[in-house]
């Protein structure tokens, strides 16, 4: 049996990645850790954990987030930000920085701690 091959060439299409987005998302794990937390954190007066994940046209430099709620407050109680070298806690009210965690589960606890 004779099989005739061709000989193609190809052009190769490089898919490159959004500039200064490279790492900056939340992790499922993240994710479930924080949704895990929520629910434990319920009778701390936690009602929801909402994410933000950066989107086009969305400064680079922000990246990932969650943001804390409580009770019936419409404003963010707490935030997480995905930071180099850890995980950021902050109050969106004040914008002051509680504090800069080596984990998810530290940052978290944190927030717990600190009221």
């Amino acid at each position: 049996m004779h099989c005739d091959v061709e000989s193609h060439s190809a052009t190769i299409l490089p898919f490159a990645r959004r500039p200064g987005w490279h790492g900056v998302g939340l992790t499922v794990h993240e994710r479930i850790q924080a949704m895990r937390w929520s629910d434990a954190a319920r009778s701390h007066g936690v009602r929801m954990v909402q994410f933000h994940e950066p989107e086009p046209g969305d400064d680079p430099m922000v990246g990932a987030f969650l943001l804390v709620y409580r009770g019936e407050e419409l404003w963010a109680a707490w935030g997480i930000a995905r930071r180099t070298g850890g995980y950021e806690v902050w109050r969106p009210s004040s914008g002051a920085t509680v504090g800069l965690f080596d984990s998810m589960g530290r940052a978290l606890a944190a927030i717990l701690e600190v009221g």
